[in-house]
């Protein structure tokens, strides 16, 4: 069975999220950077408007809601959470790209699960409890929370020391590979990070199909 996959328009709002974000963290000074770990992450707030645009263009969303931890956002949306995810204060430009960035997931989670998992590498059933719910309830869930959405697999060092350096390069071939290898990375995380008995529960509750790529 084919899945339609993302369209040009879906691709366009990551790469304008992702840019968004690395903007947050340039003028913020890095607020939002907690857990990267790779040697001369500093860089990150320093790279160049060229840079910044070059590794925007990743097929996937840079920054994390945790998407893969279905207890987290069971105790989220359950009123029970205790925004111990970030240990920040949202500034309001956070707020701004949280706001944007949810809406975004929301409306993928209702119309196009399959590429909403692509892009941030989430579980069958974060997507469900994502669609079922209204943008407002979403939007109040993480506000509540006080979270800042943070650089994803950001104990990942490999991964960010590649997209560092080699995805904001100027030769579109070695770009380009950069970004899909970490795009590899992140769905294959994704599959090996969570416990069989989270996929169980998934497959039963599931009402969307599983990560397919389509035939060309």
């Amino acid at each position: 069975m084919s899945f339609a996959g993302p369209d040009r328009r879906d691709y366009d709002n990551v790469v304008s999220l992702n840019y968004a974000y690395l903007r947050c963290l340039k003028r913020r000074r890095g607020e939002g950077l907690g857990g990267l770990t790779v040697p001369g992450c500093h860089r990150l707030i320093d790279l160049d408007e060229h840079e910044s645009s070059r590794l925007a263009e990743v097929p996937f969303l840079l920054f994390s809601f945790r998407e893969q931890d279905d207890r987290y956002w069971d105790r989220l949306l359950d009123g029970s959470g205790s925004g111990d995810l970030f240990r920040a204060a949202a500034s309001a430009e956070f707020g701004l790209l949280t706001s944007a960035a949810l809406g975004f997931i929301w409306r993928l989670a209702n119309q196009n699960p399959y590429s909403l998992r692509l892009f941030c590498g989430a579980t069958l059933y974060w997507c469900e409890r994502i669609a079922d719910l209204t943008i407002c309830r979403l939007l109040d869930a993480v506000r509540a929370a006080g979270d800042v959405p943070l650089p994803r697999l950001a104990e990942n060092q490999a991964m960010w020391r590649k997209l560092i350096d080699e995805g904001t390069s100027r030769e579109s071939r070695v770009r380009q590979a950069a970004h899909f290898v970490a795009l590899q990375t992140v769905l294959t995380d994704a599959s090996a990070g969570r416990s069989q008995e989270t996929l169980s529960l998934a497959a039963r509750r599931s009402r969307v199909p599983g990560l397919k790529v389509a035939d060309k």
